[in-house]
């Protein structure tokens, strides 16, 4: 799918009514799953807006997009890895702040110009999830994988202390 598909879908679900966070969400586990994770899209539905509208945290188009991963690629037992999940978001997280130079919401927007540009939030969430479907893509041809077709992740085991995010001692 390309980038310009993506794009498409998440302007689509702004129409609809969704919100930043919502609408990288549906729009991301709707191409990788085929499925619409309607959990997932409550629990984004507080991240709009950098938790509630408030701005003074994350964007939600990164939240929702980290959701989304977590979905796509998360773990339900502690005893099973979280190296794919961990390697991608990192990565997500990178591509974001090289892209947008912040992840906070009211910092991003303070960068844009709203008289000029005001559907900004819109174009950044459409251009986040084509960074999280890329990144997908990049995975499923890496791994041999396909998300869609459901086939389980091979895992790696973790052992306490071995955080597969770096930098902390979980």
């Amino acid at each position: 799918m390309q980038g310009k598909e993506i794009r498409k879908m998440v302007y689509h679900q702004y129409e609809q009514g969704f919100h930043c966070a919502e609408a990288i969400a549906r729009t991301v586990l709707g191409r990788f799953s085929g499925e619409p994770h309607p959990e997932a899209i409550k629990i984004a539905s507080g991240f709009g807006g950098g938790i509630a509208g408030s701005t003074r945290e994350l964007c939600g188009a990164f939240t929702g997009g980290v959701i989304a991963l977590g979905c796509l690629l998360g773990r339900e037992l502690p005893s099973t890895g979280l190296k794919d999940f961990a390697t991608v978001t990192k990565e997500f997280r990178q591509r974001f702040l090289d892209t947008f130079g912040e992840l906070t919401c009211h910092r991003i927007l303070e960068r844009s110009d709203r008289q000029q540009n005001p559907y900004g939030c819109v174009k950044l969430t459409a251009q986040a999830a084509v960074m999280v479907c890329a990144l997908l893509g990049e995975l499923e041809a890496r791994r041999q994988l396909d998300l869609i077709a459901k086939r389980t992740l091979p895992v790696e085991m973790i052992t306490a202390g071995q955080c597969p995010f770096g930098g902390c001692a979980c």
